[in-house]
């Protein structure tokens, strides 16, 4: 009797515990930007990417979502002077030298031998060998804002997607964002998780979750795991819906 290679495959994998399922048309498991297009749908007209860097994912965007505008927040200057040059070519990006947290103001910014890991909180030491992309260089001050006090000033009513990459901030962005967010006017939350404490005072994935789970959003999936020379998953990145626009 023939047997299917699908009902092999099953076997063997049965035999360690796992059971193969087909996904549904469409559905992306290895690339976040496809499943979120899938997500989100062809109607986007407003994304909000925090720490925007020098605008690589903000031109990305951008591209994938003809009809959006990008509000992009970077309080780095190197890193905005880069992501303005982006801008540039693109009109519909709306580039924000600020940083963006649970209360508007000024703060200190700790800016890391690598410009991306800058942070709005101190690295620690985790004995990591990305500990030395994280040290800090020097701190300066930057401007900061939440996003309810944004929304309210330039008449936003609704986030199609926000999108956060703020090296352990995500959780008061989300606190600045409450009214947005316990209003469903969020539609999609695409945003770096810290599994490790990379940051003093930062959150972890945990933290997100359980934050996002008082406010009747869910996990949808997890991407691009990184982890340390000991195998510890120390970052990845994760796709928040409402609970009852789960796909």
């Amino acid at each position: 009797m023939r047997v299917s290679l699908a009902f092999a495959a099953q076997r063997i994998f049965g035999m360690f515990g796992y059971h193969l399922r087909k996904l549904e048309s469409g559905v992306r498991i290895d690339d976040s930007f496809d499943e979120q297009l899938r997500l989100a749908g062809g109607d986007v007209l407003t994304i909000f990417e925090v720490g925007a860097a020098d605008g690589r994912d903000t031109s990305i965007y951008a591209q994938r979502y003809p009809r959006a505008i990008v509000h992009a927040f970077e309080p780095l200057p190197e890193n905005f002077a880069k992501l303005q040059a982006v801008a540039e070519a693109e009109p519909r990006i709306r580039p924000e030298n600020m940083a963006v947290s649970s209360k508007s103001g000024t703060a200190a910014f700790h800016v890391a031998a690598l410009p991306d890991a800058s942070s709005l909180f101190s690295a620690r030491s985790t004995g990591s060998t990305f500990d030395k992309y994280t040290q800090k260089k020097k701190s300066i001050e930057v401007n900061v804002t939440t996003l309810d006090e944004y929304c309210l000033g330039v008449k936003i009513d609704r986030i199609d997607i926000l999108k956060m990459d703020a090296q352990g901030a995500e959780l008061d962005i989300l606190k600045g964002s409450k009214n947005l967010i316990e209003n469903k006017r969020v539609g999609l939350i695409y945003t770096e998780v810290n599994f490790m404490k990379i940051y003093d005072g930062s959150c972890r994935f945990h933290d997100v979750a359980a934050y996002l789970d008082q406010l009747d959003y869910e996990l949808h999936a997890i991407y691009d795991q990184h982890h340390n020379q000991f195998g510890r998953l120390a970052w990845a990145d994760a796709i928040f819906l409402p609970k009852d626009d789960r796909a």
